[in-house]
């Protein structure tokens, strides 16, 4: 819808309402960039994205949002994407913050076109139409069917379940990879803090042939493609590391993975828009729900069976059973799950 506005030149507001969603809206403020340039390349004078961030958590930015928005309206229409608009926070505390956000806008702006995108489905401002996009089309079934097991889509019912792909299914995809930590006297009862797990996890990365360039001639695996002469080779920059539990520089699963010669990084606030654009080419590690919407061929998870711990400023929250949501669903290939041994 963004591009189609583009086309018709109107300025297109691309609006992060939370921490988590910084990632998702700077990669898509990004691609409409380059869509840009291409209408340009074109002939075609199309308008401009503009990327906008907000925190709307416990009303925070509420009022700057709406000032900021309304007076960016141009002869009372204003063009809006927000995308993961719901947050952990407001879920968990029922907060109507996306709801807020579009009464207020709508009582100010005549004619205002926005679109939003989540995963929740209670969160619908009353009268806005609902469409409902369930099938699971960019993981593979073997990746879906670790999803699917969600208690946040089997129990709590906050997300809808996957419905029929339609399509067929060409491949299950790689079987899941998992390494199980067992204790060892250095280190303690997390997998994150393991340099035995990083080495481990480094030499099955090794294992899947990063920088490979393969013939079309040749069997390709389903990390590549098989268009043109070759097909694109897999490249550290395609993998994410992802954790529920605090995982820094120090700890023993990125030691590891670095002894083991694996370029990899932890990725710092000011650093979510090199990661949602995949600029450098380095395996980066962050946790799950601070790039929401971000997709990578292959995608590790550091999975704790117990809770996740998010922290919004001086507050910190466990949430249950989220770690299949919020991590696994990230992969478009090869998921690699890193868990405790029982």
């Amino acid at each position: 819808m963004a591009i189609q506005w583009l086309r018709c030149g109107h300025h297109v507001y691309v609006v992060s309402t939370w921490y988590g969603s910084r990632a998702a809206c700077s990669m898509l403020f990004h691609l409409l960039l380059q869509t840009v340039k291409t209408l340009q390349s074109a002939g075609v004078s199309p308008g401009q994205p503009h990327l906008l961030l907000y925190d709307l958590d416990v009303g925070k930015d509420e009022e700057k949002a709406v000032n900021d928005l309304s007076q960016a309206a141009s002869g009372g229409s204003l063009y809006v994407i927000v995308d993961e608009v719901v947050s952990e926070f407001s879920q968990m505390f029922g907060f109507k913050n996306i709801q807020t956000l579009c009464d207020k806008l709508l009582s100010r702006v005549p004619r205002l076109h926005l679109w939003a995108a989540s995963c929740f489905h209670e969160h619908t401002p009353a009268g806005w139409q609902v469409e409902y996009l369930t099938r699971p089309l960019r993981s593979p079934p073997a990746v879906v069917r670790e999803v699917e097991q969600d208690e946040k889509i089997t129990k709590a019912r906050d997300v809808h379940p996957y419905s029929e792909r339609r399509v067929p299914d060409h491949t299950d995809g790689p079987p899941v990879k998992r390494l199980f930590h067992r204790y060892h006297s250095d280190s303690n009862d997390k997998p994150s803090d393991c340099v035995k797990c990083g080495r481990e996890l480094a030499s099955f990365l090794h294992s899947l042939r990063v920088g490979v360039t393969e013939s079309s001639t040749t069997t390709s695996t389903t990390l590549s493609s098989t268009s043109g002469g070759t097909s694109p080779c897999l490249q550290w920059r395609d993998m994410l590391v992802l954790y529920g539990i605090h995982v820094s520089d120090s700890s023993g699963i990125v030691k590891g993975m670095q002894e083991a010669g694996i370029p990899v990084r932890v990725m710092k606030d000011y650093e979510i828009e090199d990661v949602a654009t995949a600029r450098s080419d380095v395996v980066w590690v962050t946790h799950g729900g601070h790039v929401r919407g971000l997709e990578r061929k292959v995608v590790v998870c550091l999975y704790d069976p117990y809770y996740l711990l998010y922290k919004y400023s001086s507050i910190e929250v466990c949430q249950l059973s989220t770690a299949r949501l919020d991590l696994m669903s990230r992969c478009t290939s090869q998921l690699v799950i890193v868990s405790r041994h029982y």
